[in-house]
């Protein structure tokens, strides 16, 4: 039997703990040891998902009460890109003062008989004869970094530098707000939390960070117990549009990177990691303090049912682990999209919100048409008008598949965005581009340098990569025009060291003449299966590992970082049907191109469109994917999540690839209608 706790760190975590096990136990004895006083908190607001609260409410009806008299309620999400303001609803929760929360959960805590003990700095080992020592350290877990390799703890650093400050400027919604400047771009994640007050987290990428000047430390940043008045004062100006005449206010407010947490145990003797001690998602979505109090729910209920402290650490782990890494997972694509979002506001503003909106697998098709179906028409006819063609008179409701869109590709303009792969080992390629143009696609590729008669399609080569540039790339391409190149896509992390290799690599193919890239996913095991079989698998790369932490923002000779371990992005849980019906012209799959790799389909789809999407942006070539076999048969509804006509419509629609490439058909369907 266990009846000594211990829990250091005295944020919400640890106290919401400290109350639900004196509530449970109240013969246990339980103290909170917090370093600070306990007026002292760091940061402003804090958010909690409608979810969350209903959590609250089941495990302490008392405690959530006193949260909700004290929270706002924000239901809507503002996008300020610079040409157009951009509203979307349905996103409703909840937010209060970091410090009101932390004042709710002292008293809860204190009047459920647990002991706190302010301005205690607890020393690594000190507590350890207490019969349950938790972990609530933070982040930066002194606890726990103790003895990182009885957690197999890992820590990461993203690549944007961020800071934590707050406004008394008006805002009713969650606004996200991008501005440019001479040296780059910046973004402010803004959201109401108490009556008159804001919390604002701006951040940039480091090439920005370092050309405005305030990678510099001032006095301020120096000193633990200021904030950088140099970077408040300059943000306030950079955002005076926003804020109304209002000032960014700080808080001990300094530059940081996020850290990335993970551990591989959660425990450790009678030992027990709670909140950030045990993981971190990236702010963007919202999770910190919302995972931080279910931890605590979870581990007091494993704790109340079991008596061996250890098989209740377990059985918390067990609970919440999928739970957490399925928000990680959610997290670690939307902090890539932050660190990255200046590279896509060139885009029509409703397509670059569609983009935001689809940066997570957290959100299907057919949900965001339920939540703001205005906003995806936007997206898909800047999408259509951007290729030269508007909804056809006369067409059926419901936007038009974005494989329809026509692409200008240099001087060619090609129908639609599919594109058959003739083989290189092919007898009678001018059969086999007559077939494809039969079959509607709007580009065939020759493998080889190869001409043919005047075809009724645009054709091009492609060529291997060993063979793009130089004398072959340039006489090729003299005879067939658009010239690709096929480069294989890195089974690795987009925005890491494979992903620089590739970009580069593209980029010096550009640079000789090729117009566009053919995307394969690297060598990798592969299986036959029939079309339209529910198995198949998408294309691309697993997600590799970063391992550089790098050197975080307020050091004088370091950067951001810009290399990071990836754990990969899992398969996307979503329950909504996608888009299409029996009765739309979709394309069927067309040839030449090897059957896909085996490997979870959501994941290696995701995984390649990172590369795609990178690929695209910074080199300015054209991007062509393989997509699964049968994948126009894989209609509304047979999927878990969206089907994948959905998938590729999106990935077109927001700008991440150009040209869809699948296999031979083995059924008959009708052809994309060539535009106009």
């Amino acid at each position: 039997m266990w009846g000594k706790v211990a829990v250091v760190g005295g944020g919400p975590a640890g106290l919401f703990l400290a109350r639900l096990i004196r509530g449970a136990r109240p013969d246990a004895r339980v103290d909170v040891y917090e370093r600070n006083a306990p007026h002292e908190a760091n940061g402003f607001g804090v958010v909690f998902s409608a979810r969350t609260m209903s959590r609250l409410r089941r495990s302490d009806p008392e405690t959530h009460a006193r949260i909700v008299r004290a929270s706002v309620t924000v239901s809507d999400m503002e996008l300020r890109h610079p040409r157009a303001t951009l509203r979307y609803g349905g996103f409703d929760f909840s937010s209060i003062s970091r410090q009101t929360l932390l004042t709710i959960l002292q008293e809860q805590a204190a009047s459920a008989g647990a002991v706190l003990h302010f301005g205690h700095h607890a020393a690594p080992g000190s507590l350890d004869d207490a019969d349950v020592v938790v972990y609530a350290d933070g982040a930066n877990s002194a606890q726990r970094d103790a003895r990182p390799e009885r957690f197999g703890t890992t820590v990461r650093y993203g690549a944007s530098p961020y800071m934590w400050l707050g406004t008394e400027a008006p805002f009713d919604a969650a606004t996200f707000a991008f501005v440019a400047t001479g040296h780059g771009h910046f973004a402010a994640h803004a959201y109401p939390y108490a009556e008159g007050l804001t919390t604002v987290v701006v951040e940039t990428d480091p090439a920005t960070w370092q050309a405005s000047g305030m990678d510099r430390p001032t006095d301020h940043a120096r000193n633990p117990g200021g904030s950088d008045e140099a970077s408040l004062e300059r943000l306030s100006e950079l955002f005076a549009d926003h804020l109304g005449g209002h000032k960014l206010l700080g808080n001990r407010s300094r530059w940081a990177t996020f850290r990335i947490v993970r551990n591989a145990r959660w425990s450790d003797g009678n030992a027990v990691l709670l909140g950030d001690a045990a993981h971190t998602a990236h702010f963007t979505v919202g999770s910190g303090t919302k995972l931080a109090m279910e931890d605590a729910i979870a581990l007091a209920a494993a704790l109340d049912r079991d008596a061996d402290p250890r098989a209740a650490f377990a059985a918390y782990e067990r609970e919440r682990r999928a739970l957490v890494t399925r928000t990680q997972e959610w997290a670690e694509p939307s902090m890539r999209w932050w660190e990255t979002f200046g590279r896509r506001l060139h885009m029509a503003p409703a397509q670059f919100g569609l983009h935001f909106m689809t940066r997570t697998s957290a959100l299907t098709y057919e949900g965001l048409r339920r939540r703001f179906a205005d906003r995806v028409d936007e997206a898909e006819e800047a999408y259509r008008t951007a290729g030269g063609t508007a909804a056809r008179p006369g067409a059926a409701p419901g936007p038009a598949h974005g494989v329809a869109a026509p692409l200008l590709l240099g001087s060619v303009r090609l129908p639609n965005r599919l594109v058959e792969v003739v083989p290189e080992e092919c007898d009678d390629p001018a059969a086999a581009v007559r077939a494809a143009g039969a079959r509607g696609a709007g580009l065939v590729l020759l493998r080889g340098a190869r001409t043919l008669p005047r075809p009724d399609v645009a054709v091009g080569s492609v060529l291997r990569p060993e063979r793009g540039g130089g004398a072959a790339a340039r006489e090729t391409a003299a005879r067939t025009a658009p010239l690709f190149a096929e480069v294989a896509c890195p089974a690795a992390d987009a925005w890491g060291p494979a992903g620089d290799e590739l970009t580069a690599t593209v980029r010096a193919l550009v640079a000789r003449g090729c117009e566009g890239v053919l995307l394969t996913p690297d060598p990798a095991p592969s299986i036959d299966r029939a079309p339209g079989s529910r198995t198949d698998s998408a294309p691309g790369p697993t997600a590799g590992t970063r391992t550089d932490p790098g050197t975080g923002p307020g050091s004088r000779t370091g950067t951001a970082a810009g290399t990071r371990i990836d754990p990969g992005i899992a398969a996307e849980t979503r329950t909504d049907p996608g888009i299409g019906s029996p009765a739309d012209p979709v394309p069927v799959r067309a040839a030449g191109t090897p059957t896909c790799p085996v490997g979870d389909p959501a994941a290696r789809w995701h995984a390649l469109l990172g590369h795609a999407e990178r690929v695209r942006t910074e080199t300015g070539a054209v991007v062509a994917v393989p997509v699964p076999d049968g994948w126009a048969l894989d209609l509304p509804g047979s999927t878990g999540g969206d089907a994948w006509p959905t998938r590729i419509h999106l990935a077109l629609v927001t700008g991440r690839i150009d040209l869809v490439v699948s296999a031979a058909p083995t059924v008959t369907r009708p052809a994309v209608p060539a535009a106009g």
